[in-house]
């Protein structure tokens, strides 16, 4: 074996454990829809304080926020479905309203 051949199985063999690595950390998180639809179409416009503020205060229930999120989508021309719908809501209700009904 060569040089060259030792050098090139040395560097497979670290990027090998390095991608295992990887791997292992994404799968340790599960995926979320509603974070992933939320970051990738509002987050833009609505940063965290908008949810912190007072005035968001004036969701006070889970249906509330679903209307208020359903609204949204039709406004912004996302057209989601009512699962996509109720993953945001989920998600938002999750992160930032901790609503019970």
């Amino acid at each position: 074996m060569t040089a060259f051949e030792r050098v090139t199985r040395s560097h497979v063999a670290v990027m090998l454990v390095a991608l295992l690595g990887i791997s292992a950390s994404v799968a340790a998180e599960p995926f979320d829809r509603g974070q992933t639809l939320y970051e990738n179409h509002c987050q833009s416009c609505h940063e965290d304080w908008v949810h912190k503020r007072e005035q968001a205060r004036v969701v006070g229930s889970l249906d509330a926020l679903r209307a208020r999120v359903a609204g949204w989508s039709v406004h912004s021309g996302l057209g989601w479905s009512a699962e996509e719908i109720d993953d945001v809501t989920g998600y938002l209700n999750r992160r930032f309203y901790k609503l019970t009904n």
